[in-house]
């Protein structure tokens, strides 16, 4: 109930157009911070570092750290003492930190390492992303709520959304395991039940039509309850680049996967992407490589095969290469691949001097 591998010599380019389009008028910042843990720092069992930052609610926070002499160890607290951490993100042993805040003050991103005493070279960056709450929900799941088929209570919001909106909804409980579903105008329910950890569950998307979209506050599991917050924060109109392809016999299968062809595209440094292929008669998977050994791919994006999802900042300039391809192989059909563009926010990377004065 509501309270209110390199693959670029094994298949068929498609050419991307160099040059994306204008920048789209949002707030992005983009900040690198080298450092390192050793002797000096302040130490609690382990080495760390302290970077304060003055943040505003609606402002998206995400922050990775990676180094090649420690494995990699985050905390973000916020301006009430309450931390939140990660310790490895990703096979490469980085740790990512992704965060919507919801209270000003002053948040406080700390460096470390998983084991006590370890020491050497870190590279932090941290990415920050304005966005506007349009609509904050707090509420409660319980026996006075509709029931759906499988036994779980839910809540029912709507929001009016323009085409290529930036939405990000959170739904977020400390008294069961959070789950949310998204129904468009038109298209397949968008669902995520946890997103980085149990107690979050987000859906964060770009609207493809005008028009209202559902909203369905419940549980993972039937007959839990509890309290949940719900909030919808809004980004700007995304610009967007649309390719439509094929994949059949004639192009070159992975190994382990399925056909695929390469988009090449040159993004600025600082750039800010979301990439996303969707097909109706594959299971998709994307994968993009780029300078300095940069390689990410997606198979299913909220666990649904029809889409494959990757957001980047582009720490680098240079040529990366797209390459969407079919999860399975000898399936044939055909996709769409959108790149929608934030625009370059520029790369900040803070002098030596500079990060004496911001450590703690």
């Amino acid at each position: 109930m509501r309270s209110g591998e390199p693959l670029r010599n094994h298949a068929l380019c498609v050419l991307v157009a160099a040059a994306l389009f204008v920048a789209a008028a949002g707030f992005s910042q983009s900040m690198r911070y080298p450092g390192e843990l050793g002797p000096g720092d302040t130490r609690l069992g382990r080495y760390f570092d302290t970077y304060p930052f003055q943040l505003t609610a609606g402002d998206r926070i995400v922050a990775t750290l990676r180094s090649y002499d420690f494995d990699a160890y985050l905390h973000l607290e916020s301006p009430d003492g309450t931390e939140v951490e990660n310790d490895d993100y990703s096979d490469d042993g980085d740790a990512r930190l992704d965060v919507l805040v919801d209270v000003p003050g002053t948040w406080k991103i700390k460096v470390t390492s998983y084991e006590e005493g370890e020491q050497g070279e870190y590279l932090l960056t941290v990415n920050r992303e304005r966005l506007r709450e349009i609509d904050s929900y707090t509420g409660v799941l319980d026996a006075r709520d509709p029931v759906s088929v499988k036994g779980e209570h839910y809540d029912s919001y709507t929001v009016e959304l323009q085409s290529n909106q930036r939405v990000i909804l959170s739904m977020q409980s400390e008294e069961f395991d959070s789950f949310l579903v998204l129904k468009p105008p038109q298209g397949p329910r968008m669902i995520n039940d946890d997103y980085l950890e149990e107690s979050e569950s987000r859906i964060d998307f770009i609207a493809e039509a005008r028009g209202v979209y559902e909203v369905f506050a419940t549980s993972y599991a039937g007959g839990e309850q509890g309290r949940y917050s719900l909030r919808v924060l809004l980004g700007e109109q995304m610009n967007v680049q649309e390719i439509s392809g094929y994949l059949d016999f004639e192009d070159t299968e992975l190994e382990e996967y399925g056909y695929f062809e390469i988009h090449p595209l040159n993004i600025e440094e600082g750039e800010h992407l979301i990439l996303e292929m969707t097909s109706e008669d594959l299971d998709t998977l994307l994968i993009v490589e780029g300078p300095d050994g940069f390689y990410a791919e997606n198979d299913d994006h909220n666990e649904q095969t029809y889409i494959s999802r990757l957001e980047l900042f582009a720490e680098t300039e240079g040529e990366y290469f797209l390459t969407t391809a079919s999860y399975e192989a000898g399936v044939e059909g055909g996709y769409t691949l959108k790149i929608y563009s934030f625009g370059v926010s520029g790369m900040l990377t803070r002098s030596p001097h500079q990060l004496a004065l911001l450590k703690n």
